[in-house]
């Protein structure tokens, strides 16, 4: 996702320091004398970075004692303001300020022996305060006090060799827990077992490996089924959480979450810490027990997807609450399977900042966000998918992240080894990783890996994978000194690289050793050269076509071809794009139909709905993988935009348009069209010849999709005009007993003649014919002694014992539609293990 620019319920403040700060000693204890605290005016907030080596820089400055209620407060402090000698610090070089405090107690003035210093605490400005110097985020700094005599940490290597990063199970009951951290001395692991104490036990090994320095340790009997939280303590000055959790839990953000959408949740210990994302260890957590572990999706290329944000998915209805949660999504898989899709793709529920938000401002990649629900909600939306034949895909965002992973918040930006100060390429938003880091990659296949295998999720789709690039593959210029690049050129970034199209292969490769056939999605939106490289390693490609079907929708001929939504006249290999109408990323179409529609078509609802059948028809009846954005299918329209760009807020819960007649007529031809899909898949792949005609207007639009020599098509006509009937060309004779009608708009009644078919303005018409499939020719799937003993009531058709969701209905025509909301008519049913019945619906 690009171009997102609001990102609803900002982090609050926070005490978690990120280093500003270095100390001479590395480790102050109690008793350390003389310790020279440098202070580097360009890291944390950067507020007093180039000032001049003659500006006067003093420290607001005190300690925070076991009498402290917070980190917040502070003890043995002076005023605001206090600008006596004792906390004027001494210019050391550009950026760099440094303060000697001879020992705590008499710098701080602490007459009283039974207090006990567990950090020193800093804000640096200028003589009048106007300029500050804090930690990241605007925090105050803090520097740990460790007790005297405590020991340096020891080189040891991770058991086994290799370490494995995050916490491992070692199936004695005890855990190793392992951190990468590059360039730091010292790490402690502080865990809920000894109550979060630092003490000798808390200090982590280091194991210098390729080139790395990892920090671990091993804590014996904490694999007993239940929940551990912990975090990192580096170089005693900034707390981490584990860039591996599981679980996270964090101190601003869990307590508006309802104990209905995550029952018992482990408690943020508020009385031990304070201001740091802990993850929790559970040996137990990824136990779930799955109902369906022999799910296979379609092919690629048949892919039929609904993008869905749990957030506003369900909820109060007519209301903007961000209220969706997992359970809301799972109560909906009937009416996702009825629609006739194949996958859900859900925008990322990695944890991200907040709880209000699309996902695209992650922090921990190993995390399901609490927001919607438990871990365990989560597999179960997955096996309910499963269970109903619909394969789940994972939004995933490798180019950014949002300030609270633990390796942004462990180096200023001027020396982080894992992310560039600025980016390189032309579509960053919040802190871009350094693709060129080896850890960056192996965290990223690690959690590709993890998700596959403890959530058995079937693939996912890589969010600007124009980001992924190498630094140096943009023609940007690094200056070192600051670890940014210069200004982005938009030409570079979108002109083709080959380094993306390695990196993408590099993950689809680590992706396959899991899963071959996992689903493999890029929103790289590049040239076809560099798309049609990743199409050789059987990735596919996001098509967004959404221009053009917003001119369509409202009316307008210019830019209207909808071509696009077939790969081949899109310059790209067949099967390798998901095309699409609409996205998160762009405007709904039916929102520009009531902006910008032309006359006959704003303020039309009649219109309007048939007009947004009929782009569905094009791009469903088109060879390929297409996608449906949420509500898409019965025209939500509400803007997705600001004046920024995305308007990321939440949106109403509409499941009340489907009450509207017109509306629901749209997600009729959606059901339609979706079933002609799922119905006869052989006539939507790469051996049809396909004759796709898009791009007309008083011509007329068709599509036609031949096999077996002409024996099998599937035809599809467009009147594309605002007004008047037209007579659409066909290459056969639609007249012919050899077709029949699949899929019509909505109160129109076709004209089929020798020659082609006349359609009502805005209208489409979609024929097959009769030997795709029999009704004749549809059977059960088990024994022929099984009978169906139906009932029909309201439109709609139940069986005794079978549940709805596995029940087939068809028309007399062989078109497979919803058991519910049927027109008179007559039917044929089946499900597994039963014999075909016929009922009639009056």
């Amino acid at each position: 996702m690009k171009n997102l620019l609001t990102l609803a319920m900002a982090v609050s403040a926070f005490s978690v320091s990120a280093q500003v700060v270095t100390t001479n000693p590395e480790v102050i204890t109690e008793s350390s004398k003389n310790i020279v605290i440098t202070f580097h005016a360009d890291w944390g907030t950067a507020g007093l970075a180039g000032s001049p080596s003659t500006t006067e820089v003093y420290a607001h400055t005190g300690v925070i004692t076991e009498r402290s209620e917070s980190p917040a407060d502070w003890k043995f402090s002076p005023d605001w303001g206090d600008n006596s000698p004792k906390y004027k610090l001494t210019n050391a070089g550009t950026n760099l300020w440094t303060l000697t405090i001879p020992s705590i107690n008499e710098y701080y003035g602490i007459t009283d022996s039974s207090v006990k210093v567990k950090e020193l605490a800093f804000v640096f400005r200028n003589s009048n305060g106007t300029k500050e110097g804090k930690a990241i985020n605007g925090n105050d700094i803090l520097v740990t006090v460790f007790p005297t005599g405590y020991p340096a940490p020891k080189q040891q290597s991770y058991p086994g060799g290799a370490p494995r990063m995050g916490a491992v199970d070692n199936g004695d009951g005890s855990v190793t827990f392992c951190l990468a951290a590059p360039g730091k001395n010292a790490v402690s692991l502080m865990g809920s077992w000894n109550g979060y104490a630092l003490t000798a036990d808390s200090q982590m090994n280091y194991h210098d490996y390729n080139g790395t320095r990892y920090f671990w340790t091993t804590v014996s009997g904490i694999a007993d089924g239940k929940d551990h939280p912990y975090y990192y303590l580096i170089d005693g000055q900034t707390a981490v959480g584990d860039p591996y959790a599981n679980l996270v839990l964090d101190p601003w953000n869990d307590q508006y979450i309802s104990s209905s959408v995550f029952p018992d949740m482990p408690a943020y210990p508020t009385k031990e810490v304070s201001g740091v994302p802990v993850a929790v260890y559970n040996s137990s957590a990824n136990d779930y027990k799955w109902e369906h572990t022999d799910f296979k999706g379609v092919a690629q290329s048949d892919l039929l997807i609904y993008e869905l944000l749990i957030r506003d998915f369900t909820g109060t209805e007519g209301k903007a609450n961000a209220e969706g949660t997992v359970e809301g999504v799972i109560s909906k898989l009937d009416y996702i399977k009825e629609l006739g899709v194949n996958a859900v793709e859900l925008l990322p529920i990695m944890e991200f900042n907040g709880n209000d938000s699309w996902g695209y401002n992650t922090n921990f990649y190993f995390a399901p966000d609490k927001a919607y629900g438990t871990p365990d909600d989560y597999r179960r939306l997955v096996d309910e998918c499963h269970s109903r034949g619909l394969a789940v895909i994972l939004d995933i965002v490798f180019n950014q992240t949002d300030g609270l992973h633990p390796w942004y918040m462990m180096y200023p930006r001027v020396l982080n080894p894992f992310y560039n100060g600025s980016a390189p390429h032309s579509y960053s938003v919040l802190n871009d990783w350094n693709q060129d880091n080896a850890l960056v990659q192996q965290q990223f296949k690690d959690a590709l890996k993890y998700w596959l295998e403890s959530y058995n999720v079937d693939g996912f789709r890589f969010d600007l994978v124009k980001g992924l690039g190498a630094n140096d593959s943009y023609g940007n210029t690094y200056n070192a000194d600051t670890n940014t690049w210069g200004t982005p050129n938009e030409s570079y970034t979108n002109r083709y690289n080959a380094t993306r199209v390695a990196r993408m292969k590099e993950l689809h490769d680590a992706i396959r050793t899991v899963r071959p056939d996992a689903y493999f999605i890029n929103e790289n939106l590049a040239t076809a050269e560099e798309e049609n490289d990743m199409a050789k390693d059987g990735e596919i490609n996001w098509a967004n076509i959404n221009d053009a079907s917003c001119q369509f929708a409202m009316g307008y001929e210019d830019n209207s071809s909808l071509n696009r939504f077939y790969a081949p006249l899109d310059s790209r290999t067949w099967g390798s794009t998901v095309s699409y109408a609409e996205s998160h990323d762009e405007e709904r179409m039916a929102y520009k139909q009531t902006k910008w529609g032309i006359a006959g078509v704003k303020g039309n609802e009649v219109i309007s709905m048939r007009r947004l059948a009929t782009v569905a028809a094009q791009m469903l009846m088109t060879p390929g993988a297409h996608m449906i954005w949420q509500f898409q299918e019965f025209g939500a329209d509400q803007t997705t935009k600001n004046d920024y760009g995305n308007d990321t807020s939440a949106k109403k819960v509409i499941w009340s348009y489907l009450n509207n007649p017109l509306r629901a007529s749209l997600c009729k031809s959606y059901r339609e069209l979706l079933a002609i899909r799922g119905d006869y898949p052989e006539m939507f792949r790469q051996d049809v010849e396909a004759t796709v005609q898009l791009d007309q207007w008083t011509g007329g639009r068709t599509v036609t999709l031949s096999r077996d020599n002409g024996e099998k098509m599937i035809v599809l006509v467009v009147n594309p005009q605002v007004t008047g009937n037209l007579t659409v060309p066909t290459s056969v004779d639609l007249t012919s007993d050899k077709f029949r009608l699949l899929s019509v708009s909505s109160g129109v009644t076709p004209s089929p003649v020798a020659t082609g078919v006349g359609l009502s303005a805005g209208a489409y018409a979609v024929y097959g014919t009769t030997n795709l499939a029999s009704v004749d020719g549809i059977t059960a799937d088990g024994s022929a002694n099984s009978e169906l003993r139906l009932t029909v009531a309201n439109g709609e058709i139940t069986a005794e014992g079978v549940d709805s969701a596995d029940l087939r209905v068809f028309t007399s025509a062989g078109t497979n539609v919803a058991p519910r909301g049927l027109t008179p008519g007559i039917y044929i049913v089946t499900a597994p293990g039963f014999n075909a019945a016929k009922v009639a619906v009056r």
